[in-house]
């Protein structure tokens, strides 16, 4: 559909004013397209309304495309009926490609079934939300591929919908990747009940495609990050990727949990087990890249343990998900975290241990000991981890 912007009724001041702005490369009006189902929506700050009336078309069974940071795609909610008989048919491809589910958080991998494999875990940790897809196995080891995005539109979309979309690229099987809105309606007319133009897509590169259900990580489609998933390859490939992960939270990842870690990896270093544990913290409301506290520093250097490398890191979902077993440092820190994954709850210990920060180094070397104290009570669990 076509249409023409016209001044109407204007000063001639302001009919040369918007020439100017419409003038087409040789000269005159440029027509401008009208798209049917199209809805704009800022990418920085996604108008809410829309977004609810975009999800409920979606709840409704019907198809939807959508920006993500790579290219722009098109689905349904998992549970609409036949949604993937309609997308094969949309997209003129084989039934033997499967198309990848998108979660717009960590909780929506519960309703997947993913089986979280040490591979899985640290493969997603490092690179959800973001432009990797991964083939994971679920708990019948049937292979699926789920893709995460860091977009804020297919994020919000998604969450907003309740449950996965099955989605794929909004393009032809063997047509080029759509960049923008206007891309998509000229690919696939009037297949869409709404189409969510959020301007030109980030990368402007479909997604890589990383196998990670066997032991090693297998690449079936570089992409955007390609080399910064080689790399994780590499790595995981020269050394053992741990099978279980326990992290400690408290609250700035600053005093409390550095001096747990510190004092767990030596334990379990002590007990040969540093190849199959991974130990890390992070904090509530911390802020990335700072050192620990000097005192903290100070307390585990009496220790001989060498706290002078770390560096603070904000607790993100993705590291309560992929871990095993997590130290709270009080009940705040548990309630903290389980907002942000409920399902965590059921592998949170509290441990009950004061914050001393700002105080003398007295009051550090009493939180440190009372830490030591309760973990050794929770050493068997500790431990219990690496048996079958």
């Amino acid at each position: 559909m076509l249409w023409w912007k016209a001044a109407g009724k204007k000063t001639k001041s302001c009919r040369k004013r918007f020439e100017s702005r419409t003038a087409g490369r040789h000269g005159g009006l440029q027509a401008v397209k009208v798209l049917p189902g199209v809805i704009k929506i800022d990418n920085h700050d996604p108008d809410m309304a829309r977004i609810r009336e975009v999800a409920h078309i979606c709840k409704e069974g019907q198809m939807i495309a959508f920006p993500t940071e790579t290219v722009y795609g098109i689905g349904g909610r998992m549970g609409a009926p036949q949604i993937e008989d309609r997308l094969y048919k949309i997209k003129g491809r084989s039934k033997d490609k499967h198309f990848a589910y998108h979660i717009g958080d960590w909780a929506m991998l519960e309703r997947l079934w993913v089986r979280k494999t040490p591979l899985v875990g640290a493969m997603a940790r490092q690179f959800w939300p973001g432009p990797v897809t991964l083939v994971v196995p679920d708990l019948s080891d049937r292979k699926i591929g789920i893709r995460f995005p860091r977009n804020k539109i297919a994020s919000v979309l998604i969450r907003e919908i309740g449950e996965p979309l099955i989605a794929t690229s909004a393009n032809k099987s063997g047509e080029p990747s759509p960049h923008t809105a206007q891309q998509v309606a000229e690919q696939l007319p009037g297949v869409f009940a709404r189409l969510i133009d959020g301007g030109k897509t980030e990368l402007m590169l479909d997604s890589t495609v990383v196998d990670v259900s066997g032991e090693t990580p297998v690449i079936l489609r570089k992409g955007a990050q390609a080399a910064e998933v080689e790399k994780a390859i590499e790595k995981i490939q020269t050394a053992k990727c741990p099978s279980k992960h326990i992290l400690i939270i408290c609250t700035g990842n600053s005093c409390r949990s550095p001096m747990a870690e510190g004092w767990l990896k030596k334990e379990i270093l002590q007990r040969g087990l540093a190849s199959d544990i991974e130990v890390f913290s992070c904090g509530t409301h911390a802020r990335d890249g700072l050192p620990c506290a000097p005192e903290a520093e100070l307390v585990m250097k009496n220790r001989e343990i060498d706290l002078s490398r770390f560096r603070s890191r904000a607790c993100r979902t993705g590291d309560l998900w992929s871990a095993d077993l997590v130290f709270a440092m009080d009940e705040q820190h548990a309630e903290a975290i389980t907002k942000m994954l409920p399902s965590v709850k059921e592998k949170t210990i509290i441990l009950g241990v004061k914050d001393p920060i700002g105080m003398g180094m007295q009051v550090y070397e009493k939180s440190m000991l009372d830490i030591e104290v309760k973990m050794k009570q929770h050493m068997n669990k500790i431990l219990q981890l690496e048996q079958p």
